[in-house]
């Protein structure tokens, strides 16, 4: 069941209802559609900026506000459709307000201190390796607060999630912890596939800066695009040779990830081991989409919806190597050693 607590009340006399979590979105959003009055028959209130809590049998999974509140009556009928978010929809809405500089810390730090501005938890419950810390980090003013977070997990390979009650943790792509199986003619009430070439293409060069002889190239090759379709990139910022070729192998592996996504729907919103949540990895096998042999997927996003069906979970899943981050291409500065000064001498023997 899912249920909404809110103004010291709990709302249940809805007519559809829907909760959605994904790795995409730092917050979860839920839709409910609802009777203009209750059994009761008191008027149903709830207006944006309300605080909501939603559960799902029993368990929370949204701690956050209503948004919207759409309603509207004709002859026999009335409406109400209330949606909104996780309280941490405010990080990816709203900037920093201070502070904008910080030294020798780390990425956890960071996040920490930028999460408490807006009220939210931070915790590495997945002890994921946050690196060294920086000796120096600083945003512009204006710099929306989840895009600094995600500035900052890109570059190590590392994705900023929620836990849907306000809760921030990381989350490595390549070491999710796994679930369960999903297996048709057993647990897959329904799936589908879309498998594309649009965006893949057969060679991968990768051009570096440098003089005409001695400019930096990387190339990769994609042996399932049996066509001549080759793809130039420019990277403006490489000017060294594994900097390079490590472009062209990630455009290769990302675009690959990225050609097929699969959909997958099963009864309930729970598995033996909880609720389903996104960033888990489940072993997928399903013959009529031509996955004959069991491939690993991660579950990037989860959708709980209540209807004429019942209890209904729909899952989108991808290849981990989606949220590969692009390699750093950043120029390396050299350090000019400091002149020598023909005066140094005679200045010291003056300033005594």
């Amino acid at each position: 069941m899912i249920e909404v607590f809110a103004n010291g009340r709990k709302f249940s006399e809805w007519t559809d209802a829907r909760v959605s979590r994904s790795l995409d979105h730092i917050a979860a959003s839920f839709s409910l559609s609802l009777v203009a009055r209750d059994s009761l028959g008191d008027r149903v209130r709830l207006f944006p900026g309300d605080s909501v809590e939603v559960a799902v049998n029993g368990t929370a999974v949204i701690s956050g506000f209503v948004d919207r509140l759409s309603t509207s009556f004709a002859a026999g009928s009335h409406s109400v459709v209330v949606s909104g978010c996780e309280c941490s929809g405010d990080i990816a809405d709203c900037c920093i307000d201070s502070p904008l500089e910080w030294e020798n810390k780390k990425m956890d730090e960071i996040i920490r201190i930028v999460c408490a501005g807006f009220g939210l938890s931070f915790s590495n419950r997945m002890n994921v390796d946050v690196g060294q810390a920086f000796k120096k980090f600083s945003v512009e003013p204006g710099a929306k607060a989840l895009d600094t977070i995600v500035k900052l997990c890109r570059e190590r390979g590392i994705l900023c999630c929620s836990d849907g009650v306000g809760k921030v943790y990381l989350l490595k792509p390549d070491s999710c912890p796994r679930g369960p199986a999903l297996l048709q003619g057993k647990n897959l009430m329904a799936a589908s596939v879309d498998f594309s070439l649009v965006d893949r293409f057969s060679s991968y060069t990768v051009y570096g800066t440098g003089k005409a002889k001695k400019k930096v190239v990387g190339t990769s090759s994609d042996v399932d695009v049996e066509r001549n379709r080759p793809l130039v990139v420019v990277d403006s910022n490489a000017v060294e040779k594994d900097k390079v070729q490590a472009r062209a192998d990630w455009e290769c592996r990302i675009r690959k990830a990225k050609s097929m996504a699969f959909r997958a729907t099963v009864h309930g919103w729970e598995h033996e081991g909880g609720l389903w949540a996104p960033g888990v990895i489940c072993s997928f096998e399903a013959p009529e989409l031509f996955v004959e042999e069991p491939l690993d997927l991660l579950v990037s996003s989860v959708d709980y919806s209540w209807g004429g069906d019942g209890e209904i979970t729909e899952l989108t899943l991808v290849q981990p190597e989606v949220f590969e981050p692009q390699p750093e291409s950043k120029k390396v500065k050299a350090i000019k050693a400091a002149k020598a000064d023909p005066w140094k001498a005679v200045k010291k023997a003056v300033q005594g």
